[in-house]
């Protein structure tokens, strides 16, 4: 059987450029991989190229699948970066893996039935180093992803008090937002009962409503209420000569920001844990 394989290898590494351009004529217009329609037809050549030549690497060395890595790792990220679906990247190694088979199949490399028999042998080889190729390129496709995210999200999860903070982050939270609404107390009764004004320091109440509802996604719309109701039943205590529609309008506000802010972060927590 070794023999065999190494007809197959020399083969694979001495026309690895005419098979890669058969290969990049295939994947360059296939119907199911569109993304690779519009790139340089050399970047995709030279891509198929290196791949059949570390060919022989993957084939005797000790270990395969670590070797695999030398060329799955930086596929996956070249084609991430460029914004190749995960799908058509892998369906490319497929036409890459038939492309192999077909040019040897052509040149007559395995003629008798014995050597066609035992080539049986040496398709089984070259499939599991495709496996192996295409097994890392989703798992390193899926790390980016993730890392894209996680850069994506880090303001947002810094909001959250997640991460460093670990367990903890609930009763920080729980504890901040229970001083930011004694301080929004302490300021409504100020304004209303001793200054006699509604005047715009109600703005301040937005911070609690949105930090409520990045923390605690739709039920932090209850911070919302909870200020809502603060407003106007201050109103209606210590500003009764004063027309109550602004503090119904600031009231009303505050519970449809919290709302479209935590049905946000509902959607943004789902994301994450579905990555």
């Amino acid at each position: 059987m070794q023999a065999y394989a190494a007809k197959l290898i020399e083969l694979i590494e001495s026309k690895a450029e005419s098979i890669a351009k058969q290969w990049a004529a295939d994947v360059m217009k296939h119907d199911r991989t569109p993304s690779y329609h519009s790139l340089p037809n050399d970047m995709v050549i030279e891509q198929g190229t290196d791949f059949y030549r570390l060919f022989r690497r993957m084939s005797l060395a000790e270990n395969s699948y670590d070797e695999a890595k030398t060329f799955s790792w930086k596929y996956a990220e070249d084609f991430y970066r460029k914004k190749i679906p995960l799908h058509e990247a892998i369906y490319a190694l497929m036409l890459m893996r038939r492309h192999l088979w077909l040019y040897a199949e052509f040149q007559g490399t395995f003629v008798t039935a014995l050597e066609k028999q035992q080539a049986v042998e040496s398709l089984n080889r070259t499939i599991l180093l495709f496996d192996y190729v295409s097994y890392q390129v989703i798992e390193k496709y899926q790390e980016l992803i993730i890392g894209s995210v996680e850069r994506r999200l880090g303001a947002i999860k810094t909001l959250m008090m997640t991460g460093p903070i670990g367990g903890k982050g609930s009763t920080y939270k729980v504890g901040l937002m229970t001083i930011f609404l004694l301080v929004a107390c302490i300021l409504t009764y100020h304004y209303h009962a001793t200054l006699k004004t509604e005047d715009i320091f109600t703005h301040l109440f937005y911070i609690p409503v949105i930090l409520a509802s990045i923390w605690w996604g739709k039920k932090g719309i209850f911070a919302a209420i909870f200020l809502g109701v603060l407003i106007l039943t201050s109103h209606a205590l210590f500003l009764t000569g004063i027309p109550i529609s602004g503090d119904v309008v600031r009231a009303i506000m505050f519970v449809v920001i919290g709302g479209v802010i935590g049905w946000l972060m509902e959607g943004i927590k789902k994301l994450e844990e579905l990555y």
